[in-house]
């Protein structure tokens, strides 16, 4: 989740803890408390982010796939980020010699810990995901449910134009969510009647702020963000559930190992659809974009979906014709061992697969080139696509432990898993450090 809406969870619910919850009076004073609570949230809800600077610094960008959402993405995590940011908290107010009661102190931790739980569920709801049960679960979970940036989500916090105590506040806000309104309609990615929609939300919740009390409005915002989730994830299921019947139907002797689902930004009808599927002998990552409302939305003309046929990937044509519902956008049709000779070959293809899970991977003149499909949406290589080297210095040196999802591909005789769901046995690999002499060993 981008990090405007990260900011603007965080700042709303801390205003909703300021405005339901009571000072002490041998404590902080109402002003005093509204103004650390909401910025602890605030800072709060975007503290896992912080998992970038590794990478940035090393440059890597396998690490930064393998880290961003790593380790401080995580329940354990969320526990070490919340302890140091009350510090934070408790260290500021002993500097300004601010009382400080029991009451306080529970308030405070309760709005760190939250907010940076907070974080890591509305990560969740996108297709990057997270494995937040660590060290215990070393799995990706997916939502699937949220683009990665949702203007309607915006809307809901409206109320904060009339509710945050400085003018300054306000008026950022207020610009913030104009410039969603503008998105909605410049972008070309929303359709007309969901950019209505938008600017009737949020209509709506000003004049909510301006009539109601403000525990009232900012519950409203709240009570409005639960609700478009809901829709949402409502329309993952019922997309989900259509795209499953159809594969079973379209083929048969097609094994689907994943239903990679991601939503068109404000527009809970149209969904990017990625079928990573097997049979004996090849791997086949489809693309369609899927409408749940094609008698007035037909796939062909949801906004935006040119984007998603100018990738990277070598796409060919789907041997399957296209109807109102669905408009299939292309298909990459691999050996089905190719993915587990590569990881095998380049200890970067193997640290890659613990990211991938919708991978892809061609050779250009002497080289490959390995991708996921889930991002691959233009010519040039992106963020998730790498070109395989045999120089180690591009492996990061101690990946971290996350599952490949896409271990079915890293099984080789279908016995011996290559870095698959029961472990990350990959040649080449001496536990977590890449052993560059083994890979000579086995040749090209």
């Amino acid at each position: 989740m981008d990090n405007l809406t990260h900011t603007l969870a965080g700042v709303l619910l801390g205003e909703t803890l300021a405005r339901t919850t009571s000072a002490d009076p041998t404590g902080l004073s109402q002003p005093q408390r509204r103004n650390l609570l909401v910025t602890l949230m605030a800072v709060g809800s975007n503290l896992p982010d912080l998992d970038f600077l590794s990478s940035a610094i090393s440059g890597n960008k396998i690490e930064y796939l393998l880290e961003h959402r790593g380790y401080t993405h995580t329940v354990i995590g969320a526990l070490g980020g919340a302890a140091l940011l009350y510090v934070a908290g408790e260290a500021w107010c002993r500097w300004k010699r601010w009382p400080l009661a029991t009451r306080d102190r529970v308030h405070f931790a309760a709005a760190t810990l939250l907010a940076l739980l907070l974080h890591i569920a509305m990560d969740f709801t996108n297709n990057y995901g997270v494995h937040p049960f660590w060290p215990v679960d070393n799995r990706w979970f997916y939502g699937d449910t949220i683009f990665i940036w949702e203007p309607l989500l915006w809307t809901a916090a409206t109320p904060l134009v009339f509710i945050l105590r400085t003018m300054t506040a306000r008026v950022l806000v207020g610009a913030l969510l104009a410039a969603a309104l503008v998105v909605c309609f410049a972008s070309g990615l929303v359709p007309i009647g969901f950019a209505v929609l938008a600017i009737g939300l949020t209509l709506a919740m000003l004049g909510i702020a301006r009539k109601a009390k403000p525990v009232t409005a900012l519950c409203a915002g709240i009570a409005l963000w639960v609700s478009i989730t809901a829709t949402f994830a409502i329309g993952h299921h019922a997309t989900e559930t259509q795209v499953r019947r159809f594969a079973e139907d379209a083929w048969p002797n097609m094994t689907v190992l994943d239903y990679a689902l991601t939503p068109f930004p404000a527009n809970p009808v149209c969904w990017d659809v990625l079928l990573p599927m097997t049979d004996a002998d090849h791997y086949v990552a489809r693309r369609a974009t899927w409408s749940l409302w094609p008698d007035v939305l037909p796939a062909a003309r949801c906004p935006g979906r040119e984007a998603l046929s100018h990738g990277t990937a070598p796409m060919r044509r789907v041997g399957i014709d296209d109807s109102p519902a669905a408009t299939w956008e292309g298909e990459v049709v691999m050996p089905r061992t190719e993915i587990a000779e590569l990881a095998a070959r380049y200890c970067d293809a193997a640290a890659f697969m613990r990211f991938a899970r919708v991978p892809w991977a061609m050779q250009r003149g002497h080289t490959w080139i390995i991708g996921d499909l889930r991002y691959d949406r233009e010519a040039e290589l992106g963020f998730a696509e790498i070109e395989l080297t045999d120089d180690p210095a591009t492996c990061p040196s101690s990946p971290p432990p996350w599952l490949p999802p896409r271990g079915e591909l890293l099984e080789t005789h279908g016995q011996e898993s290559v870095g698959g769901a029961r472990g990350f046995s990959v040649p080449g690999f001496r536990g977590d450090a890449f052993d560059p002499a083994t890979r000579d060993r086995q040749g090209d």
